[in-house]
């Protein structure tokens, strides 16, 4: 079946081929790093492409509605979201997430809670950024994200409701309101949505440990299998008020909070033979995490007209602070194994405080009729207090446990610069511009009375082409360097266990990726565009692993590799294949190769990825739409692992009511329940081979109303 579908996109990708007149897009806000821009259809599009960046038009997505930010990301085209919610882009781990183009300061695993916490029914647009310029935040080796979310109205009262229900294995749901007013000068907008997503995955974990590297006698192997109960609640609000002072200068301040809760509880089976398929251990495990998080920001901004030929002065003040608490109990019942080694129970407390500071100030500076110079500064100021205690029990007594327990605490300093530069000479268009960042780090091992320090400044040269042959023809060029910086929980070198049996580790050790992005391309009216592309990355962060037989427990940690590459092709295709049916294209290849010894292993087998996404949108009246999507991926490289190729179906309907005021939609998102994340990895003396079954497969009803 998987085939047939594939064969199928393949087709509609080949024949979709038709003429559309160019014109300006009316959805998409002025944006980063645009010299022009290229708009797919004249309808209400689901996909803009940019010299720079794709934007995801979410609004305009059937399937999308009743989901979450997480959710709508893992179908955004070219991105790709792991188990754990790590997002990549072309295959590149290492992508920076803007939240109306600021840059989150959350960790992988809060920053996952908070897109699973974020309704969909409030993201305007997802845009794609892989050549942002240096006007914006060199973070993020593979680019960009930037979730734009609604903006309120300009006048009058004005708003929106919306509720809905959806079913995988678990229940989920989703409500909630946006409201604003406008009158004169002032205007106040507030908005509030509660979800509940319950989830439940199925996992296999088996481990091969062989004799030696040869790999030709088995030593060990290893089973294990989790079922997981996963239900999430989140209440997120946001206050906020606009003024505008005079004609010329507009000032904003808002109250944004976001409160929930998450809870993992997993039960499952561990299991160790050895060379002769005998069990040496049999254990019934147990995990169960509580988590609960409180986060406050506070925002003050503006904007000021120097005059009326486009000169101004804008301004961003945010203060964040994060209050992030999880309470972990793990366990293991042997079955009556001839082991020798006993499994205490673990428990853990581990709290963490995050207070940011970030201010910027930007300048747009009018030269001349065809020239335009932007400068501007940035600082930002971060302070995460990560007191974590582990206890085990042992004889009916909780004692500490002195390899997890650990006080640590992580300042970081960032100062920015930057000056971009536009210039248009007739049909050519440059953009160039250079960033300097200027980053001081000070790690505190508390527990250990142990002090780290290290700064550094880097460069961030940007620099965009394009040259319009015609009308309908033009290429464009394009160069950024970034640089991807190891988190706090990266460098803490104490243990955070996921179960009994697996812990992860930072390394302290670890630099900052630095990467080097090149690309180019053309397109033809606003129908098609192809581009090819160049990334190499110094000092490549590699998660990497360590089996122990004797005491059975894996760590994982992640390491510095001398080099990688990243290169491949870009197309993206529209038509119309009929009045009431468009179709959108988008096609990516590309190859991951890795260089440097990893595990005693000089290279990693690179393989060449196919990435191809078709959404159809069909107009059955004028009040009844509906959406079919695909996405199909070949097996990727992900550092040490290899991911099987996935598949995903989705389709949905959408029916408007009460007078244009009402909308419902229902959709259903990997029909085929095809699209799970399963990675192999071969490397040294073990074989590791990780299957989860992810609850994709979601029925949804959605109903919104507009005041």
């Amino acid at each position: 079946m998987k085939n047939i579908l594939t064969s199928i996109m393949l087709a509609f990708s080949v024949y979709s081929y038709s003429q559309t007149e160019q014109e300006n897009d009316s959805i998409v806000e002025t944006s980063i790093n645009v010299l022009d821009e290229i708009v797919i259809t004249k309808k209400k599009v689901l996909y803009t492409q940019k010299s720079d960046r794709l934007v995801f038009n979410v609004e305009n997505s059937i399937v999308s509605e009743g989901g979450t930010a997480l959710d709508v990301l893992s179908r955004a085209p070219g991105v790709v979201v792991s188990q754990d919610g790590d997002l990549s882009i072309r295959g590149q781990q290492g992508v920076a997430v803007m939240i109306n183009g600021k840059l989150t300061q959350l960790s992988q695993k809060e920053l996952a809670n908070y897109l699973k916490s974020t309704t969909s029914s409030n993201i305007k647009q997802i845009e794609v950024i892989t050549n942002p310029s240096s006007k914006y935040d060199a973070a993020g080796k593979a680019g960009i994200i930037n979730i734009i979310l609604k903006k309120p109205s300009n006048s009058g009262l004005k708003g929106t409701a919306f509720t809905s229900y959806a079913r995988g294995r678990k229940n989920r749901t989703n409500s909630g309101m946006n409201l604003s007013y406008n009158k004169n000068k002032l205007g106040v907008y507030g908005n509030y949505s509660y979800t509940f997503r319950g989830e439940e995955e199925r996992k296999k974990f088996n481990q091969t440990q062989y004799t030696d590297e040869t790999r030709q006698q088995v030593s060990t192997t290893n089973h294990q299998t989790s079922i997981t109960d996963e239900p999430l609640t989140s209440n997120n609000f946001k206050i906020g008020t606009q003024y505008e002072i005079s004609p010329k200068t507009n000032i904003e301040a808002y109250v944004d909070a976001k409160i929930g809760r998450y809870e993992n509880t997993a039960n499952g089976t561990n299991s160790v033979l050895n060379s002769m398929n005998q069990p040496q251990f049999d254990a019934i495990t147990y995990n169960d995490s509580k988590e609960k998080w409180f986060d406050y920001t506070y925002a003050f901004s503006g904007v000021h007209k120097f005059n009326n030929e486009g000169k101004n002065m804008s301004f961003d003040f945010e203060y964040e602070t994060s209050k992030f608490r999880s309470n972990q109990f793990q366990s293991a019942d042997d079955q009556g194994s001839s082991s020798a080694t006993p499994v205490s129970d673990r428990r853990g407390y581990i709290p963490s405080q995050l207070r940011v500071f970030t201010g910027k100030v930007d300048f747009t500076n009018p030269l001349t009729e065809k020239q335009t110079l932007e400068w501007g500064f940035k600082a930002s100021i971060k302070n995460n207090d990560n007191p974590s205690v582990y206890e085990y029990l042992d004889n009916n007594q909780w004692l500490i446990d002195a390899n997890s327990t650990n006080h640590f605490e992580y300042k970081e300093q960032i100062y920015a610069a930057y000056a971009n530069y536009k210039y248009r000479i007739g049909d050519f268009n440059i953009q160039g511009g250079l960033r300097t960042e200027y980053t001081a780090i000070d790690i505190l091992q508390k527990t250990l009375n142990e002090e780290h320090q290290d700064d550094y400044l880097k460069w961030f040269p940007s620099l965009s082409l394009k040259y319009e042959f015609t009308s309908s023809h033009s290429v464009h060029a394009s160069y950024s360097k970034r640089i991807n910086r190891p988190s706090q929980f990266d460098l803490n070198p104490f243990r955070f266990y996921d179960d009994p049996f697996n812990y992860s580790q930072g390394n302290p050790n670890l630099v900052p990726e630095i990467t080097h992005a090149a690309e180019i391309g053309y397109a033809w009216k606003s129908a098609f565009m192809a581009s090819l592309y160049f990334n190499t990355t110094k000092d490549v962060f590699t998660e990497v692993y360590n089996y122990d037989p004797s005491s059975n427990i894996t760590v994982t940690t992640q390491i510095n590799v001398s080099k990688s590459y990243n290169y491949g092709a870009n197309i993206t295709h529209t038509a119309e294949l009929a009045k009431y049916w468009s179709v959108n294209t988008l096609f990516n290849v590309f190859e991951n190769r890795f260089m440097g010894n990893i595990l005693n292993s000089s290279t990693i087998t690179p393989i060449v990825t196919a990435n191809l996404s078709v959404q159809n949108s069909f107009t059955i009246t004028e009040s009844l739409k509906a959406e079919a999507n695909a996405q199909y991926q070949s097996k990727s490289n992900l550092g040490v692992y290899q991911r099987d190729g996935f598949f995903d179906l989705s389709i949905g309907v959408s029916k408007q009511i009460l007078a244009g005021k009402g909308n419902f939609k229902l959709n259903f998102t990997d029909v085929l329940n095809t699209n799970n994340f399963y990675i192999n990895s071969v490397v040294g003396q073990t074989a590791i081979n990780k299957r989860y079954d992810l609850d994709n497969r979601i029925a949804t009803l959605a109903f919104t109303y507009r005041i």
